[in-house]
């Protein structure tokens, strides 16, 4: 197969705390699992993501803690950046919106405006007089229209259906009593999703191979009714400021600021990992695929709102795969930090290991459906399904060590089918955390209960784990490796002291 080249995103992280465990076991662990895997496949990958600063919750946050939302965002993007190295977290850009960053933004939103691909439109929104802000994101609480939950403004974290102060069942403001607001009407800019909706309907039917299900039947849902016109700006001072006459004191709704935020991300990726590659790697005729992760909640931004924005645009890539992962909840309740019902990634990493947390964050992925994740769980998997054959392996080696132990044909056909089985979850088409933590596991299973007698199985199948499962496992897979290239091929291994962190 002729070389791809891939350009992964993972979803800004808001800036409003640290990345806790259910953060990690989403985009951040899947992105970088495949694009490690991309590259020992043969191929590009690019991966790319931000602090997502412009976020009201950054300043609903900065607001209960009495610090500067500028200072909160700053600390929390050195904190994720530090995190998703403890947990080897290989990416290429995280970066921070700084003047070029804005100034780009604006330019990309300018262009359309002027080519008339953005519309006025008169916006009602409930005003807030004693918080002085206009009801929208995180500064405005309700139910959500679709599915009744509580919900903040702009989408539901539950059934992610967009809402709005409009739609939003009985929207009180933030911090204030439900009876200080009144309606104000505002001229925002809008990008009118409804012109798109043929193009929309075409391009999930194109893509259905490589969309994950509950993607596609959003889309349907969405496509069932009319669709909404999407907001591109906002009445409201955290933020991108428009800078388009007559949006004064507007700024770029920060989910249509995602867009080209990571196309400037993406350029950063592509400077340290592909410097030889000229030109935007975001452009249609960049060669690059674009695969996108994303939690569940936020597909209505990716699927159709940033769709519209790159098909009015005309020039850009659009999704070749959205890989979205449902909630990992903490004990049967979604992680929150506002509740402060969580586990902090970096504690949790810091206490047992990456390669032990990344392990089971991927045996327990929340792929397809919601997961939920408890410590005497996690302790249990990583104990008996990696560490106990890990152990058994090595003390059933080690009379063998060092002799020679050749893999015959039967051994060879019995690993292929491992190989085949892990190139089929780390493939876009198939991609699953799920299936190669599980294959890995079996593969381990199996090597210790045989071991004893066929001493060539073990040490063959030791050098095709270094080797298929370094995407999912790298430091274990780094210094089984080791431990392999020690030894001549067809010589049994050492493998005693392997486990790091030992529960």
């Amino acid at each position: 197969m002729a070389p791809r080249a891939f350009l992964v995103t993972a979803t800004p992280p808001t800036t409003n705390g640290d990345l806790h465990v259910g953060h990690l076991s989403g985009p951040y662990l899947g992105a970088d699992v495949f694009s490690r895997a991309q590259r020992m496949l043969g191929h590009t990958a690019l991966y790319a993501s931000g602090g997502d600063d412009h976020q009201t919750y950054v300043v609903t946050t900065a607001q209960r803690l009495g610090l500067d939302p500028v200072e909160l965002a700053a600390r929390c993007n050195e904190e994720i950046r530090e995190t998703l190295a403890l947990a080897r977290i290989d990416i290429d850009a995280f970066t921070s919106p700084d003047d070029d960053y804005r100034a780009d933004v604006r330019a990309f939103f300018t262009d359309l405006y002027r080519a008339g691909k953005l519309e006025r439109r008169t916006w009602t929104f409930p005003y807030c007089a004693t918080t002085g802000r206009f009801l929208l994101e995180a500064f405005a609480t309700g139910h959500c229209p679709e599915c009744l939950v509580a919900t903040c403004g702009a989408i539901c974290e539950n059934c992610g259906h967009p809402n709005d102060a409009g739609s939003l069942l009985f929207p009180t403001s933030t911090g204030a009593a439900a009876d200080a607001t009144e309606p104000r009407e505002v001229e925002i800019l809008v990008l009118p999703l409804e012109h798109h909706r043929e193009r929309f309907a075409d391009f999930y039917r194109e893509r259905a191979a490589t969309m994950r299900p509950h993607v596609l039947r959003f889309v349907q849902e969405m496509l069932a009714r009319p669709l909404p016109d999407f907001p591109v700006s906002y009445p409201a001072q955290w933020g991108i400021p428009v800078g388009i006459d007559g949006f004064e004191g507007q700024v770029f709704n920060v989910w249509a600021e995602m867009l080209p935020g990571l196309r400037v991300m993406s350029e950063t990726a592509r400077a340290r990992r592909a410097p030889d590659h000229r030109g935007d790697v975001w452009a249609a005729d960049s060669g690059y695929e674009l695969v996108q992760f994303l939690g569940y909640d936020n597909t209505f931004y990716f699927s159709l709102a940033h769709l519209g924005l790159a098909l009015a645009h005309g020039g850009l890539l659009t999704p070749t795969a959205i890989v979205t992962n449902e909630f990992y909840h903490l004990e049967g309740s979604k992680f929150s930090t506002s509740r402060r019902h969580l586990i902090w990634a970096r504690d949790l990493v810091g206490k047992y290991g990456a390669d032990n947390v990344r392990f089971h964050l991927a045996l327990d992925n929340p792929e397809h459906q919601v997961s939920d994740f408890t410590e005497a769980a996690f302790t249990r998997s990583v104990r008996t399904r990696l560490h106990a054959p890990l152990t058994a392996l090595a003390a059933a080696l080690a009379p063998h060590t060092g002799r020679p132990a050749p893999a015959g044909p039967g051994t060879t056909a019995l690993l292929d089918r491992y190989r085949d089985r892990m190139r089929r979850a780390y493939a876009l088409e198939t991609f699953s955390l799920r299936q190669a933590a599980e294959s890995t596991a079996n593969l381990l299973a199996l090597l210790a209960a045989r071991a004893e007698q066929d001493p060539a199985l073990a040490a063959e199948g030791v050098r095709v784990l270094a080797e298929q499962a370094a995407p999912l496992l790298p430091d274990l897979a780094a210094a089984l490796a080791e431990r392999c290239a020690a030894v001549p091929r067809g010589t049994v291994p050492r493998l005693d002291g392997l486990i790091s962190h030992p529960l």
